[in-house]
């Protein structure tokens, strides 16, 4: 790896699951541990590589150097028999291939980044066949701390489950098909006008190339993937496997699930030529109100289009596939908007909007993304607190529900003073990284403007800011700076007083 190869991978990526900074941690206890979690966490989340990084500041990614080198590093090794003397003379690099297993390809890179050494560890399990041990213990990540794989059931499932021969969306939902089956069976007419493919021989090509479908032999014979089917499919009741995982849209009189559905549908075709039709399903449940701000009348939805659409696509690219027997689900009750997807994040639902998208299938993202569906340079999440945001509505809340599934919830207009701590809270928090991205931080005066206050009500919003900061979401860009001048970011960005007391105090909490 190069130095600007490294360089990318630290402004792309916060810590999650498969990335880790340190500064001079040495332990080659911990780093084995470290390597392990990491390896696992990056085969669960279908990622070829995970990263151990020395010389930057977890929080803020400052790149500070660092003192640490696993070249001329010895690990230090307590005998078990205790008359026996400290061997601190092992090589560090030659202690991890013994006790990590099985042998990986392990990538050490030592560069200078910014007049500041960094050392970086690349954890290659793009080949890996099994779970990575240290010392026969299994480690993962939760979140950004290292676990016991044992004491993540779910996880563990979900690990051996990725060492099956090929990747759910590039199995055989049907083989040894003609392609005058194949196009009975996939929507060929809808692919070829959007990708405007003038001749047959090219549209086989085409479908080839984006993993639809697969030639087979030297003959007109070919094989349906899962990804084109759960794509592309007229009817999919043709692949039971998959028909169960379409998303379903149900609609309830009132706000519990036990009152009545009054629209209750399953997906029947492939999600991408039906995604239109499932928002158009969702949007006639969303109420609406009446604008007559133009001199002429208007519908406005309750909830933005753009924030549904985004938030479905989303559930489609980031479910789980793995998980049997759960489907996309997008529910609407009188009170709210719920959409959930089997499989919990893979990054802390806090830093949603500034982490970079990772995604479980990345054939159907990639698909997607040029069918106009999704965009891969991870935006949607903006969009959808924009979008929100310029309604009035309170914050997205997105929580992780038992050991399964990931939950998104929107609600419709409040006042300030119906809101609760915890939306006031959040949705200040939202503000704040939606502006912090864009190179830009909040005030009294412009989180006045989100929720629909004057001037004379700045005193709310003061004590507003001060419990947002008490639940450690925001931080002050400059604690130096004036009360009327002062400006807040969110919890992980980085202040003015980056090495201060005041902003090591906010970073450990």
């Amino acid at each position: 790896m190069n130095k600007d190869d490294l360089e990318k991978i630290i402004n792309k990526n916060n810590e999650s699951e498969i990335v880790e900074f340190k500064t001079n941690l040495d332990d080659v206890n911990q780093i084995c541990k470290y390597i392990s979690a990491l390896g696992n966490s990056a085969i669960i989340a279908s990622c070829p590589y995970a990263y151990l990084i020395w010389g930057i500041e977890d929080m803020t990614k400052k790149i500070i150097g660092t003192t640490f080198n696993p070249y001329t590093h010895k690990a230090r090794i307590d005998p078990k028999n205790t008359r026996k003397k400290v061997n601190n003379n092992v090589p560090f690099i030659t202690y991890i291939e013994q006790y990590i297993d099985p042998k990986i390809n392990l990538d050490w890179t030592d560069v200078e980044v910014q007049g500041k050494r960094i050392v970086c560890l690349s954890i290659d399990v793009s080949k890996v066949i099994q779970p990575i041990m240290y010392k026969k213990e299994t480690y993962v990540r939760s979140g950004t701390s290292v676990k016991r794989l044992s004491d993540f059931p779910e996880k563990e499932r979900r690990l051996w489950k990725s060492f099956d021969s090929s990747k759910f969306e590039l199995e055989f939902a049907k083989t040894n098909l003609t392609f005058d089956r194949v196009k009975e069976i996939l929507d060929l007419d809808f692919y070829n006008n959007f990708v405007d493919i003038g001749n047959e021989k090219e549209l086989i090509k085409s479908l080839m190339q984006n993993n639809i479908i697969v030639h087979v032999g030297s003959g007109n014979t070919y094989n349906i993937t899962n990804l084109g089917a759960y794509t592309f499919a007229k009817d999919m009741s043709y692949f039971p496997e998959l028909s169960i995982r379409t998303p379903r849209i149900t609609k309830y009189d009132g706000n519990k699930k036990i009152d009545n559905a009054i629209f209750d549908r399953k997906g029947n075709m492939g999600v991408i030529i039906a995604f239109d039709n499932m928002i158009k399903n969702i949007m006639r449940f969303v109420p609406s109100k009446e604008d007559y701000s133009d001199g002429m009348r208007k519908d406005i939805p309750q909830f933005p289009v753009i924030a549904i659409r985004e938030l479905l696509a989303n559930a489609l690219v980031h479910q789980d596939f793995t998980i049997k027997g759960m489907r996309p689900m997008v529910e609407i009750f009188t009170n709210r908007l719920v959409i959930n997807n089997p499989g919990v994040p893979l990054i802390d639902t806090l830093r949603f909007l500034d982490h970079p998208p990772i995604s479980r299938n990345t054939e159907l993202a990639n698909l997607l993304e040029k069918f106009n569906i999704v965009e891969l340079r991870g935006t949607g999440i903006d969009k959808v607190v924009n979008s929100l945001e310029e309604a009035g509505l309170p914050p997205l809340e997105i929580a992780r529900k038992g050991i399964d599934t990931t939950e998104v919830t929107l609600r419709p207009k409040k006042t300030f003073d119906k809101l609760s701590i915890t939306e006031i809270n959040e949705k200040i928090y939202w503000n704040a990284c939606l502006n912090y991205v864009n190179e830009e931080r909040i005030s009294n005066a412009t989180i006045r403007k989100i929720f629909s206050l004057n001037k004379n009500q700045s005193g709310k919003i003061s004590k507003a800011i001060a419990r947002a900061m008490d639940a450690k979401l925001i931080k002050p860009y400059d604690i130096d700076a004036g009360r009327k001048r002062m400006t807040y970011i969110p919890f992980w960005g980085q202040s003015v007083q980056a090495n201060s007391k005041f902003d090591s105090r906010l970073n450990k909490n």
